[in-house]
């Protein structure tokens, strides 16, 4: 052979390679389909008679080794179309900008935060009112504090009213010269006393909203006019085990404004690393519809967060599983960045306000 000539090794494309890799497990299969996305290569295998589907569950992680995935492979039947689903990740999925998230937001949403970029590379942000509760879980180093800190700039940029609390006292200090944050606190007993504030302002407003024959506050605030209006109400816990192994009585009054809350606007954020039978009830995941697993330290905690597992296999910061009651299987995101929370505040419109003088004093 001459040193000029050169040898054309055959390639073959990826539907081909996963089935030849599929026919080497001996698992026989009629077609594969590719529907390329940013981040995502997404296979649908047609399955031959016969051929179960939870043979191809068992070599899941085989299959993303041959085909250089870059994270755990996901797969799942849809019954519908008859056909088993892989997913493939071929790259990271960056995070996004807060800004770009935050100017996405749809123009009805009452309280809306942003979540970030899903893995179709859609930017990703909901209507907290809808939920109307939010449960995150994460351990620790998976940037549960990074996402709330989204929440918490989405919230602020909507002018809703904030009730923080941080029993670590290094989160939320940044935000207390906002005068849309009502309160910060760092003991379970001061956090019992802001969830019973907001339980009788909750009350406040059935009361209001029955005068008005309302059913909701957003059918309130189509009534009246924008100076009148009833702001979104938001009480976000950053590790909610700190609060309820020290009280327990405190879970009482929030579950009873989880309940109640979505009528008067009054949502809950319960956020935690470590999501365990003991500090997630099942009194809390019965009023939290919305829910959110970063990586997770164990398939166990998964299933407390999400029902099942999954959150054990996440391998980047920031990446977490959302699930609420919409949605048939949880949908993989990647929170976004905000490098200077300071920085983020001041490019939020419309023009946040901070506190004055004397309220800062009687705060």
């Amino acid at each position: 052979m001459k040193t000029s000539e050169v040898i054309e090794i055959f390639e073959p494309n990826k539907e081909e390679k996963l089935f030849r890799l599929l026919k080497s497990f001996g698992i026989k299969a009629n077609s594969v389909k590719l529907n390329k996305k940013r981040f995502f290569d997404i296979y649908d295998v047609k399955l031959a008679n016969g051929v179960r589907s939870s043979r191809l569950d068992r070599v899941l992680v085989d299959i993303g080794m041959a085909m250089s995935s870059y994270s755990h492979p996901n797969g799942h039947p849809i019954m519908k179309d008859g056909i088993y689903r892989i997913e493939i990740q071929r790259e990271e999925i960056e995070p996004p900008l807060f800004g770009q998230v935050y100017n996405s937001f749809a123009k009805n949403h009452y309280a809306p935060i942003a979540l970030g970029i899903d893995s179709l590379g859609e930017l990703l942000s909901i209507d907290l009112n809808d939920l109307p509760n939010l449960l995150v879980g994460g351990t620790t180093g998976s940037g549960k504090s990074v996402l709330l800190h989204s929440f918490v700039l989405s919230l602020i940029g909507s002018d809703a009213l904030l009730y923080l609390i941080d029993p670590k006292m290094v989160e939320f200090g940044v935000y207390s010269d906002f005068s849309s944050v009502k309160s910060i606190v760092n003991s379970a007993e001061d956090a019992g006393l802001v969830i019973e504030e907001v339980r009788l302002i909750m009350e406040s407003r059935f009361s209001i909203l029955h005068k008005a024959g309302c059913r909701s506050v957003i059918e309130y605030n189509k009534r009246i006019s924008s100076r009148s209006r009833m702001q979104p109400i938001v009480i976000i816990v950053d590790e909610w085990a700190d609060i309820v192994l020290q009280d327990k009585d405190v879970q009482k009054t929030l579950c009873l404004v989880a309940q109640k809350g979505r009528a008067a606007g009054v949502s809950i954020i319960l956020a935690t690393q470590r999501p365990s039978c003991r500090v997630i009830s099942g009194l809390i995941k019965s009023n939290f519809s919305g829910r959110i697993a970063l990586k997770v330290a164990s398939a166990v905690d998964s299933r407390v967060i999400l029902d099942r597992g999954g959150a054990e296999k996440i391998t980047d910061v920031g990446t977490g599983l959302y699930l609420d009651g919409t949605l048939s299987k949880p949908k993989l995101f990647r929170a976004p960045f905000a490098k200077d929370v300071q920085r983020e505040l001041s490019q939020i419109k419309p023009a946040v306000k901070k506190k004055s003088f004397w309220d800062r004093l009687l705060s």
